[in-house]
């Protein structure tokens, strides 16, 4: 008599709507040890899949993450120490870069790849080609290619590809739908007597990402380093298209004349370029101004037509100076502009050390980047200036201490001459600030 194969074994941590679902596929194949550590998770229907404490669900031979990846750093950071050298860790999360780097670092010597499953509780059919993606680590490359042949018999399709490609693509494909579907979600899709095709697909998006978390929506655009750039084109494709619909009172038919807050390198100067293109004013000026007062007062003299202001930033809050002039100036709001903003740290060329003697910038830019700053330059003092573009140019020009620092945009270095020490050092990866377009009234 043909003696029986041992029955394979699979930990499941996490036991979410995903990990649910993934206990369930793997009850097909063997037994199931769940562990959660919240005592309200809904206990397993039976059969192979069973409630398990945590170090007994760290001693089977493949482990799966199943948790928030938010949590899987912290998670090995404490149990490095306990998972076996004879296991297979494997991490289910939507973005794999930070993952498999947490992995390959926490826990070296412990066999492990990357997984993302491209199906949910929602998408998911036993009856139907279900795909999955694999991202090997560097450590152990064979591995993909193992368990690629283990999930074909278990009838999944899967592709190899690397962790940073699989964020690259992800940031669109996945991103995209979850962003539309969320702010779709918010604007509450009213019912319609006209249900055309579109709009039946739109509330098809919304009801697919209405069973998401806020922390997966938000874990999988701040944990995915390709997730900023998909941002930042949805902002600009959004605000280009808007402009089909949103009329400016320029108050001239000749050529308009575009007055920004910032000298020449500030991040004004760059959101002013972006509107000027977003709104097809090819033959449009921009005029630099250093301050909020000066555009105000351009506008007074007639010498610009629009000024574009800074207004309010997530971390930095709202940029007093601008508002001050609302109320000083007879003056009207006739639009809102969010931009990406991504600061920088330089310093001069010829400086000795990486340590500023102390970091000179605007007010909101040295706000925006309190935590950084604090964390990596404690005691260094942080001085205002009246702008990010114009302390690059008092560096370069020797109006700052010779060894001092400054917090600009990236293409001051270059403008400048100056030397980049850091770049994105804003708290916020995903550091919008409003601007507003106004005019005289």
């Amino acid at each position: 008599m043909q003696a029986m194969k041992p029955e394979k074994e699979f930990a499941v941590i996490g036991y979410g709507r995903f990990g649910k679902l993934w206990a369930q596929i793997l009850a097909e194949h063997g037994r199931v040890s769940v562990y959660e550590s919240r005592s309200d998770a809904q206990s397993p229907d039976g059969g192979h899949i069973r409630f398990s404490g945590l170090p007994e669900a760290l001693k089977k031979p493949v482990i799966f993450l199943c948790i928030p990846i938010s949590e899987i750093e912290t998670f090995l950071k404490t149990n490095a120490v306990t998972l076996s050298r004879e296991s297979v860790v494997i991490d289910t999360a939507s973005v794999k870069s930070y993952p498999i780097a947490w992995m390959d670092a926490l826990i070296p010597d412990v066999p492990h790849l990357g997984l993302h499953p491209l199906f949910g509780p929602d998408s998911y059919r036993a009856d139907q080609t279900n795909l999955m993606i694999i991202t090997p680590s560097a450590q152990y490359p064979k591995l993909a290619a193992q368990w690629s042949e283990i999930f074909a018999s278990w009838r999944f399709f899967t592709q190899i590809i690397s962790p940073d490609e699989h964020d690259r693509s992800i940031a669109y494909s996945q991103g995209v739908t979850h962003f539309v579907g969320n702010v779709l979600q918010e604007m509450h899709l009213p019912k319609t007597n006209t249900p055309t095709h579109g709009f039946t697909l739109l509330q098809d998006v919304a009801r697919f990402c209405s069973n998401d978390t806020p922390q997966l929506f938000r874990d999988m655009l701040l944990y995915n380093p390709h997730s900023e750039r998909m941002f930042s084109d949805f902002i600009r494709a959004s605000h280009r298209i808007s402009t089909y619909i949103r009329r400016e009172n320029t108050l001239k038919s000749g050529p308009l004349t575009l007055g920004v807050m910032g000298e020449e390198g500030s991040f004004s100067q760059e959101a002013g370029e972006q509107w000027l293109q977003d709104n097809q004013l090819r033959d449009a000026r921009l005029l630099c101004l250093s301050n909020a007062q000066k555009v105000y007062q351009a506008l007074d003299f007639g010498s610009i037509q629009v000024g574009l202001l800074p207004i309010q930033n997530a971390a930095g809050g709202m940029v007093l100076e601008t508002v001050r002039g609302m109320a000083e100036h007879n003056c009207k709001i006739t639009g809102f502009f969010p931009f990406l903003v991504r600061q920088c740290l330089m310093v001069r060329k010829n400086c000795r050390s990486d340590v500023p003697v102390s970091i000179h910038s605007h007010p909101q830019a040295l706000r925006q980047c309190k935590r950084y700053l604090q964390k990596h330059y404690p005691g260094i003092p942080l001085i205002e200036e009246e702008d990010t573009a114009g302390a690059a140019r008092k560096l370069a020009h020797g109006e700052l201490p010779e060894n001092a620092g400054v917090v600009a945009p990236e293409k001051c270095a270059a403008i400048y001459g100056l030397k980049l020490l850091r770049r994105g050092i804003q708290d916020l990866s995903h550091n919008i600030t409003d601007f507003v377009t106004v005019i005289r009234e």
